[in-house]
């Protein structure tokens, strides 16, 4: 088992990645066909179950693309049925303390660095090298999401066993206050930033604006989430229909 995206970060390079809301392992299909080098699967916010989660990484997989997912929740029974699903990697929302962070990597690396177990999920077709190199090549992504979580960026990412940090910059601006762009915003990105700098690690975090994108590239980010299959279908059937009735 290898993470060629987790490579590419540790080397200081771009990875370039989208975002899965339809809960259809078709989209997942089209978008690592088009060249997208990972694919986060929204269990969060969308209707992905387990089966259907495998199924997807099943297509993300047969295009080349390597799958992640944003879990529901920081419950290692949660956490373990994910990476036993086939995983390379979850993105876990809401994370603002390193204590939580800490309890991420209990979760999810085998012992001696953490509490994992082993299971028989799709992760059995591996074989015993998938215990053997799981702890190297499964990428633990907290997403931060608030004030705390930006103040506490440095101790968050200096969590042995933390591999990326990703920003969640809608639910920062809710929790405070303020739009996306405000400049309080904008100065708490740079704090995460550099938080991540300090613990040197990489980060990144979603956006879909192209000149938005490339400042935060220029920046820094490495781990961009750059589409969504939602929001490109939308923005394609909307701009088709508005030609049309033009």
């Amino acid at each position: 088992m290898e993470n060629p995206v987790k490579a590419k970060l540790l080397r200081g390079e771009l990875s370039l990645g989208g975002w899965l809301n339809l809960g259809s392992p078709l989209a997942a299909e089209v978008m690592a066909a088009a060249g997208y080098e990972w694919l986060a699967i929204d269990a969060e916010h969308s209707p992905f179950d387990i089966p259907l989660i495998a199924d997807t990484f099943r297509a993300i997989e047969a295009r080349g693309a390597v799958p992640f997912v944003r879990a529901w929740d920081h419950d290692p029974v949660s956490l373990a049925r994910i990476l036993d699903a086939g995983a390379y990697g979850i993105i876990v929302p809401h994370v603002s303390t390193p204590r939580q962070a800490e309890a991420l990597v209990q979760a999810m690396r085998y012992p001696p660095e953490g509490a994992r177990s082993a299971g028989t999920g799709r992760v059995a077709v591996y074989g015993d090298e998938y215990r053997r190199t799981a702890n190297d090549a499964v990428m633990i992504v907290p997403q931060i999401e608030d004030m705390e979580g930006i103040n506490n960026t440095e101790a968050i990412m200096s969590v042995e066993g933390i591999d990326v940090g990703f920003l969640g910059p809608g639910d920062l601006a809710l929790s405070m206050g303020v739009n996306r762009g405000h400049p309080d915003h904008e100065a708490a990105i740079q704090a995460f930033v550099a938080g991540c700098k300090r613990a040197g690690k990489p980060y990144g975090m979603p956006e879909r604006e192209l000149e938005i994108v490339r400042k935060r590239i220029r920046g820094g980010f490495t781990f961009m989430d750059i589409a969504s299959d939602l929001r490109t279908l939308e923005a394609a059937v909307q701009d088709a229909l508005a030609e049309v009735r033009a």
